[in-house]
């Protein structure tokens, strides 16, 4: 029962971590897209453009960040039981960026088909490098979660 407590307390944080993470990496990208034309921005506007992002953006990243997870990181437990534990680490940090990049691409295409929308909701998602950023975020929670669960007992 502690086994399972741990696991979800670990998995919350998780999803915490990368929550913000990946907020911040949106904030990011957004504002050096919009300095590459000019604009400047200060310390002090970074840092209110990050806060009132995770206070706007936070509440349904977090959810749509646990739903990924959910589904992500069971699976990579899986494999790498399959695989043995060396494979721990990295089946995580993979299945946190992956999440991530899925969710960003399955929202942009829910707008397409279900709404008939050519807007992307996630505007750091537009690019390459902004969906990777995002992604890295996202292996970083992945990460942290397999450095703070303990590996599975082989039965």
């Amino acid at each position: 029962m502690m086994s399972i407590m741990r696991t979800a307390l670990v998995f919350i944080v998780a999803v915490l971590v990368g929550t913000v993470l990946v907020s911040i990496a949106n904030t990011h990208v957004v504002l050096q897209s919009l300095g590459a034309v000019g604009a400047d921005f200060p310390a002090a506007v970074r840092l209110d453009a990050i806060k009132r992002d995770l206070l706007g953006f936070g509440p349904t990243l977090f959810a749509v960040v646990l739903i990924g997870f959910a589904i992500a990181f069971p699976v990579a437990g899986w494999i790498a039981r399959l695989l043995g534990r060396p494979w721990r680490r990295i089946g995580f940090t993979l299945a946190g960026g992956a999440a991530v990049a899925c969710i960003m691409i399955a929202i942009t295409a829910y707008y397409g088909a279900a709404l008939h929308s050519t807007i992307t909701p996630v505007a750091s998602s537009r690019t390459l490098p902004g969906l990777l950023s995002l992604a890295l975020a996202g292996a970083g929670a992945g990460l942290l979660f397999s450095l703070l669960k303990p590996p599975a007992r082989s039965r």
